[in-house]
């Protein structure tokens, strides 16, 4: 299960915190049957799921075998799924929920409408989002109709994951109002209204909604207040706000070490946000270590999105350590799982598409009939007027105002549809450009590290072939060969043209915008300021280019003045911003 799948488990199942009496909306059948099914029913409403056990689930199960009712029979399994939703893969929970459906019969409509909407979460775990939608829209009628507010609002809830999943926020507004409208009817808290509203708020109100979240959820809601502590930790971490980054992030450790210790995938999630926090704070070793044992669970997290931040940080601290196997390493891992990812996205991003336009042209087209059914009306108090008068000429001009009308609406209707089309296929091209740009950067540093590497294997084959010659083991003519084999490699410039050829398809004009700053700028120059653009240190540039350090830094000095840089001025700032 990844975290996508976790959270929306989360949002399907939804964990309720209020406490108080909860009305048993299902038809009683039998006696000890309803009296066990009320219990998990008012377990479920005070957020204690979790107290249902096994042996109580099979003593439900085996009363509605031993009775022979397919109704009971159904809810059995209802409960089955529900009270264990948030461990079981939705490719369990699926054909048991679809079994109930078929089990239930004529006029068990609210078993039908729980089973629908507890259909419809797992169905949006797998991507079969138009499946969800409707399933949901069917169980929604039905808990508006028996004013059930708690499934109501948690159906609501539903709808709104399900929109910010095929990627369509603002549609996701209203149902999170009616959702919160629910929950306050039935006297629940709306820390998930909140934790929704600030996924798809501004980034200036999100802080204060996930505050919110947190004040109305609290220990009892613990997946949903981790995630948004995770998700502060997060805010202040992107505002360089380090001290308060990891005070949230350490109320998140401590809530999931009372709560859930051994909840693999919420702990993994900590630890990613505890590694980036250690990381800001320069304690790269701690973070080397932390994400070593979460690498440990590799086999457990097979598939998770969350395996990508790891390697991606394990890569940048070795980087940062000077581990360059071990960088160049994880930077292969991370790039291999990058693009897994990225192919599930593209895999998920035609069916989020269309039931983007499959949910708009049945929005269209309810939209259209209610407007057509008003308009009606309003023509049949018409006629009923103006009969009295000349009933020829009132009927010629309504048919000629209702033709004009449903001509109107069908051409606003098709532009419409050309204008989402064109917005849609904008958006495509947009996050393809951006992941294209972000594997050249990878290649970029791939090729980068091998360089220099190369670079590193060839100077000490140099200095090997020196000391044996010293020795006398080597006749001096041919050190004198291999040393100038070495030498050509080193002065070899194809490696850099094919490195300017791949940076400058990610940072197009770099070089011609040096050029216009300075036409004193050497083509040595060029490249100094290329491998600073990639963030590169002095020693690494300095292997490289098979020269000392010092050099280096003699060269960024000659490099400073030719772009006519103040004292003050940062050469590094200086190029990031070219």
């Amino acid at each position: 299960m990844n975290i996508r799948q976790l959270f929306t488990a989360l949002a399907a199942t939804f964990i309720t915190l209020a406490a108080g009496a909860r009305e048993y909306y299902f038809k009683p059948v039998d006696r000890q049957f309803d009296a066990l099914a009320q219990k998990f029913n008012r377990l479920d409403f005070e957020n204690r799921r979790n107290e249902i056990t096994a042996a109580q689930l099979s003593t439900l199960n085996d009363i509605a075998q031993r009775s022979g009712n397919r109704q009971l029979q159904a809810r059995a399994l209802f409960w089955q799924v529900r009270a264990t939703q948030m461990n079981a893969p939705a490719g369990r929970c699926i054909p048991l929920l679809e079994k109930a459906r078929k089990m239930c019969g004529k006029g068990y409509d609210y078993d039908m409408a729980v089973i629908e909407y507890q259909l419809a979460g797992n169905y949006d775990r797998t991507g079969r989002y138009l499946d969800a939608y409707n399933l949901l829209k069917r169980s929604i009628t039905q808990f508006e109709h028996v004013e059930d507010n708690f499934f109501l609002g948690n159906a609501y809830l539903l709808l709104a994951q399900l929109f910010i999943d095929i990627d369509d926020p603002e549609n996701a507004r209203q149902p999170l109002l009616m959702a919160e409208k629910a929950y306050k009817k039935a006297d629940f808290p709306t820390n998930r209204v909140y934790y929704f509203q600030a996924l798809i708020g501004q980034p200036s109100h999100q802080m204060t909604l996930y505050k919110k979240a947190l004040q109305s959820g609290g220990d009892s809601d613990w997946g949903m207040t981790i995630q948004a502590l995770n998700n502060i930790s997060t805010i202040f971490l992107a505002e360089g706000k380090t001290d308060s980054a990891a005070f949230y992030n350490n109320e998140a450790i401590a809530m999931l070490s009372r709560k859930a210790p051994d909840n693999v995938p919420f702990l993994v999630i900590v630890n990613i946000v505890r590694a980036k926090v250690l990381f800001a704070e320069g304690r790269y070793d701690e973070v080397w270590t932390l994400l070593r044992e979460e690498e440990k669970k590799e086999s457990m997290l097979k598939g998770e999105l969350f395996l990508t931040s790891i390697y991606e940080l394990l890569w940048q601290v070795a980087d940062k350590t000077g581990r360059r196997d071990e960088a160049y390493r994880y930077l292969k891992l991370y790039m291999d799982e990058y693009r897994r990812n990225e192919d599930e996205i593209r895999k998920q991003e035609v069916p989020k598409a269309r039931t983007r336009e499959a949910i708009a042209r049945r929005n269209d087209a309810i939209s259209l009939l209610e407007k057509d059914a008003e308009l009606s009306r309003r023509l049949s108090y018409m006629l009923l007027l103006t009969m009295a008068v000349i009933v020829l000429v009132g009927v010629a001009l309504i048919v000629y105002l209702y033709q004009r009308y449903k001509i109107r609406k069908i051409e606003n209707r098709e532009l419409r549809n050309n204008l989402q089309q064109e917005a849609l296929i904008y958006s495509v091209n947009r996050k393809n450009y951006e992941r294209d740009i972000k594997q050249k950067e990878c290649e970029i540093s791939s090729s980068t590290l091998l360089l220099a590497n190369k670079n590193e294997v060839l100077q000490q084959i140099s200095e090997i072939t020196k000391q044996y010659s010293d020795e006398g083991k080597i006749p001096v003519d041919y050190v004198r060969q291999i040393n100038s084999v070495i030498g050509d490699s080193l002065k070899n410039d194809d490696e850099w043209e094919r490195f300017k050829l791949h940076f400058d398809s990610v940072h197009p004009n770099f070089f011609v915008k040096l050029k216009e700053a300075s036409d004193e700028l050497t083509e040595n120059d060029l490249r100094l300021c290329a491998y600073i653009r990639i963030g590169m240190r002095a020693k690494q540039i300095a292997e490289m280019l098979s020269v000392s350090p010092d050099s280096i830094n003699s060269n960024r000095y000659r490099l400073r003045k030719k772009l006519h840089l103040q004292r003050g001025d940062s050469l590094d700032d200086y190029i990031r911003r070219v």
